[in-house]
């Protein structure tokens, strides 16, 4: 049985990775096997802790209905996490619960928390700077790689291409592998973030070019066995990114302020979750594979 997902479920599992006490293993669309109907039951937020050396299960329920949550689908959550020996039932509603619903949760300690009500429209001054969040996600793809290197640091005939090794503290690695990795170390992509974005938007091959001084430390080999000790290199990276928006605001969940935002599309997903620990902000970020790699969705 496939898993399914929407919206707001991942950002209700954003929310809650980012509250879940330290060491905690949150999961998306967890299966969990109901030995009374000998099957396994589709659990929208699992989030599983040790406490005291006693293992707790926390099932969390997302719906999205229009109505108010009625006592029957309260009812339904809790017979299902009894089945499958969840510890703790929270249902998170959109648009609230009916008031049976509320009462049958406070008698059977079924925490119910309503996500729409909760948000709110003047920002504190602490999340401010959080509004009009956006992320990007880029992938690069290797174009050339050029070399200095001195007469007397290479053997006659050797052959400069992708067939090469270097040798490094690691042992040898091929020569794509090494530049990719230089090319991370250099941090261009943090550091020259406006810029990479000018280029992309003002042409429609972009790429990069970063250079490096390997001051003949690194020994290259080609495939006949045949070495080079270049001066320096000349990496140039193409790449492609996605932009969007993250569309953040303020909300109160479970009693925290926090600031929320995220977008679920056909191009990949991301969702965050911000909120105040110790005086300082701090969350938790996911995004699919899918958004970071905009190159495999042409």
């Amino acid at each position: 049985m496939p898993a399914r997902s929407n919206h707001f479920q991942k950002l209700v599992k954003a929310i809650n990775h980012h509250l879940a006490p330290a060491g905690a293993k949150v999961t998306e669309s967890a299966m969990l096997y109901d030995s009374e109907a000998e099957t396994d039951r589709e659990i929208d937020i699992l989030v599983e802790s040790t406490v005291l050396n006693c293992s707790l299960k926390i099932g969390i329920e997302c719906t999205t209905e229009a109505a108010p949550l009625d006592v029957r689908k309260i009812e339904s959550f809790k017979e299902k996490h009894r089945k499958v020996g969840i510890n703790k039932t929270i249902v998170v509603a959109k648009n609230g619960f009916s008031d049976s619903a509320k009462k049958y949760a406070e008698k059977n300690n079924i925490r119910l928390l309503t996500f729409k009500a909760a948000q709110k429209e003047n920002w504190a001054k602490k999340f401010e700077r959080l509004q009009g969040l956006s992320i990007y996600g880029r992938e690069y793809h290797l174009r050339s790689i050029s070399a200095d290197i001195a007469e007397g640091k290479v053997t006659t005939g050797f052959l400069f291409d992708i067939g090469t090794v270097v040798s490094t503290a690691e042992g040898q690695v091929p020569l794509g592998k090494f530049a990719r990795d230089l090319f991370i170390s250099s941090e261009i992509t943090k550091t020259a973030f406006k810029e990479l974005m000018e280029n992309e938007k003002n042409g429609k091959d972009p790429w990069v070019e970063v250079g490096f001084d390997l001051q003949e430390l690194h020994e290259f080999t080609d495939s006949t066995g045949k070495t080079a000790r270049p001066k320096s290199i000349v990496i140039r990276m193409g790449y492609k990114s996605n932009y969007r928006s993250l569309e953040t605001k303020q909300v109160e969940y479970d009693g925290q302020n926090m600031v929320v935002g995220g977008f679920f599309e056909k191009s990949g997903s991301a969702h965050i979750a911000i909120g105040e620990v110790g005086g300082e902000l701090s969350g938790t970020l996911e995004v699919s594979e899918k958004f970071m790699s905009p190159g495999r969705n042409a």
